[in-house]
């Protein structure tokens, strides 16, 4: 009896130690966590592979709570494939989280977690309700919020067509779309700026009429003054003068309508408005056709004028 015991017992003993050593734990095909961005609408695999003896039994567990594991397809957007693979189809913003993926079997259990993104399109959040307005040398904040699954990177191409974009770190990027906004922008004041002025040197002949330009660009449209050798102002402010041959165009243009010796000199334009002025010199110099006039010194401009 002791006999038969003891070859029952060794039978039993390496029975179990055959069927022991046939027993595997499960192994992922992939231990690993992962993150994964998957586009809004398109259908996503997370996978779940794993081996071990017997085969596993695989169960996932989604971000809500709900537990998922073989059988037959519930009609959901969820779905089990036969390699322990979790099919989304049309993934939602909703559906991003964590899902944990089991594999499980009569030896033991193991786990790994799987984050998944769905990727936004871009929307920017912040947009101007009209056109900004600024002045010249003032500076100009313009924000570009956006929100989107990846974070949106924001680039900005200002009008001359160069693009400006924040620093990046060095990343894999998922491409969910774009979203573009302009911003028209206005600078409502600058400084002025002669954009036609007159020569250095302009000689004259005593009796044909002298004209000096004097254009200017500014915001506020810049004021056009005059200043004349005898350092007198003409202004556009102020048109004309109640005497002498001088006359100022509301453009700017100096004329002067009966010049002589006594005109001659130094003009200086100068284009000015609160932001700041703007100025070019030119040097008349006058020459009597009349050689009796042109002997002559007049020291007292009004009375040579006269």
């Amino acid at each position: 009896v002791n006999v038969l015991l003891y070859q029952t017992i060794k039978l039993y003993l390496f029975q179990l130690y055959f069927i022991l050593l046939c027993l595997i734990l499960p192994i992922f095909k992939n231990p690993y966590n992962e993150r994964i961005v998957s586009r809004s609408g398109k259908t996503t695999i997370l996978n779940c592979s794993a081996v071990g003896n017997p085969t596993p039994e695989i169960i996932w567990t989604l971000p809500n709570g709900t537990r998922f594991t073989a059988g037959p397809d519930r009609g959901s957007r969820h779905h089990l494939g036969n390699d322990g693979t979790l099919i989304i189809y049309n993934p939602q913003r909703e559906d991003a989280g964590k899902y944990r993926c089991g594999a499980k079997n009569p030896v033991g259990y193991i786990e790994k977690l799987i984050i998944l993104e769905v990727g936004q399109k871009p929307y920017i959040l912040t947009r101007p309700k009209g056109v900004l307005r600024t002045m010249s040398g003032e500076p100009i904040a313009l924000h570009c919020l956006a929100e989107g699954i990846p974070t949106p990177r924001i680039h900005w191409t200002i009008p001359g067509g160069h693009t400006l974009a924040q620093p990046q770190v060095l990343s894999r990027y998922h491409f969910a779309g774009e979203a573009v906004l302009t911003v028209p922008l206005v600078v409502i004041a600058y400084q002025p700026r002669i954009i036609t002025g007159p020569p250095p040197v302009l000689r004259a002949r005593s009796g044909t009429p002298i004209q000096l330009n004097c254009a200017a660009t500014g915001i506020p449209k810049p004021n056009i003054i005059w200043e004349l050798p005898d350092r007198s102002l003409l202004s556009t402010a102020q048109q004309g003068r109640p005497t002498g041959s001088e006359l100022l165009h509301p453009q700017g243009t100096l004329i002067i309508q009966r010049p002589t010796f006594a005109d001659s000199g130094t003009y200086k334009c100068v284009a000015k408005n609160y932001l700041g002025t703007d100025s070019k010199v030119t040097y008349v110099p006058v020459t009597v056709v009349d050689s009796t006039t042109a002997s002559s010194k007049c020291p007292n401009i009004q009375r040579c004028r006269s």
